[in-house]
């Protein structure tokens, strides 16, 4: 479960870093400007560990501003939207900023259940 939780606080940092960290953070990895959002998917895809493990540990809001991210992100997909997932695009586009705002609020419910990173130590 703290894993689980680990992928996600950690997901959420990046999403919510400005445009200059998650660019910073792609170019030491050596990834694409994609793999935010990657990221994400991959945590939301065993939070299923957390409800089974903590019933409840997750707060509705939480599921909440998850959902309106993944939704945002579906929205930004494909290949009409590829100028988004540059660094121009993660500098610029409104779509980022929304992004990160959400992702904030989310680290907000996080806070105090587990230890929340800076960017740059990711």
């Amino acid at each position: 479960m703290e894993w689980a939780l680990k992928c996600l606080v950690d997901s959420l940092v990046m999403l919510a870093a400005p445009a200059e960290e998650q660019i910073a953070w792609c170019r030491r990895h050596g990834w694409h400007e994609d793999e935010l959002a990657l990221n994400l998917d991959s945590a939301m895809g065993i939070l299923w560990m957390v409800e089974e493990q903590a019933p409840g540990l997750l707060s509705p809001w939480l599921h909440e501003l998850l959902q309106r991210m993944d939704q945002r992100l579906d929205g930004m997909s494909g290949h009409v939207n590829a100028g988004k997932w540059t660094p121009a695009g993660l500098a610029a586009d409104p779509d980022w900023e929304e992004l990160r705002g959400l992702s904030g609020q989310a680290l907000a419910e996080l806070t105090g259940l587990v230890r929340i990173p800076a960017a740059g130590a990711l």
